[in-house]
């Protein structure tokens, strides 16, 4: 059984190497590494560096984001199942062989559990933090049965049959689509009968924002995601997608100035860090305030966006 590695990149010179480094290490001599970049930095040359390697470099005529560079390494792509991953993962050397007995089990897909690798940044941390609150909730465990077992995360893999089933990851829009798109591709491999499972034993880990200026662009990616899916997969109007938008905005604002359920919350979550709890309490509201700031700018700036690019 043959696996392919999918990687598009875009400007990602501080983490891919590392990526690369430890996927080169992976005990699994049937595989194939494939980046698609679309870079403006030193990415592609870091790449090249890795062709004697046996790493594939595929540069797009021209760049259309993030899904369109994916269906391009999908449809280059030899091996028998397909792993899915951004340019910041860590995988460990027995990662293939995990997965693998579940696709010998007759399995068509496989998500796996993701860890943060740099948990000394607060912003990292933030992420981590909330993942261990959703697993403490049981949401990992109602996932499983709520999406049938197929959930996009990092590290999502599925056999190349079935993915070649769907419409890939959906492009071809006014603006090339920044989130939201892997998850439609799960609900297509559910209405398609992908038989999934998620296991939450497998783990890999991934090197989540560190500092202000990376948190704010990531999580306002996020915000822009939203739009995007109610115009372009939904089929929204304008107004509605704005007032949503609008609504949203209203409830942040008034979670910043009530402030008692904000910081309720993330005593909450603080009380799963190693830290002292009412100085990480303080540090996490504040990555929460930035991250729902860039959620509503993001939010408003990706429908304009999309409104001027529909005009034209």
């Amino acid at each position: 059984m043959k696996f392919s590695i999918v990687i598009p990149t875009y400007n990602e010179e501080k983490d891919i190497a590392k990526t690369l480094d430890c996927l080169l290490l992976v005990e699994y001599p049937d595989k194939e590494i494939i980046v698609i970049d679309d870079s403006t930095d030193n990415t592609p040359k870091i790449v090249s560096n890795y062709k004697d390697k046996g790493v594939v470099l595929i540069h797009p005529k021209e760049r259309m984001g993030r899904s369109e560079a994916r269906n391009i390494g999908i449809r280059a792509s030899t091996g028998d199942v397909i792993i899915i991953l951004n340019a910041d993962v860590i995988m460990h050397k027995q990662f293939i062989d995990e997965i693998k007995v579940h696709y010998e089990r007759g399995y068509d897909s496989v998500t796996v559990f993701v860890e943060v690798a740099n948990r000394e940044s607060v912003y990292a941390r933030y992420i981590e933090l909330w993942t261990k609150w959703e697993e403490e909730r049981g949401e990992y465990e109602e996932r499983k049965v709520k999406n049938k077992g197929i959930y996009w995360s990092e590290g999502f893999s599925v056999k190349k049959s079935v993915l070649m089933k769907t419409s890939l990851f959906p492009t071809n829009f006014s603006v090339p689509m920044v989130a939201g798109e892997d998850v439609r591709l799960a609900d297509e491999l559910r209405e398609l009968g992908c038989k999934g499972i998620i296991d939450t034993d497998i783990k890999i880990q991934h090197i989540a924002p560190d500092n202000l200026q990376e948190y704010w662009k990531i999580r306002k990616g996020r915000g822009a995601g939203t739009p995007q899916v109610r115009r372009f997969i939904h089929k929204w109007s304008y107004s509605k997608i704005f007032f949503i938008a609008v609504l949203k905005s209203i409830k942040r604002i008034v979670q910043f100035v009530t402030i008692i359920p904000m910081l309720k919350h993330n005593y909450y979550l603080a009380k799963f860090s190693e830290h002292n709890r009412l100085t990480e309490t303080l540090k996490l509201s504040w990555c929460w305030m930035v991250e729902q700031a860039a959620f509503s700018v993001g939010e408003f700036q990706s429908l304009f966006k999309i409104i001027i690019a529909e005009k034209k």
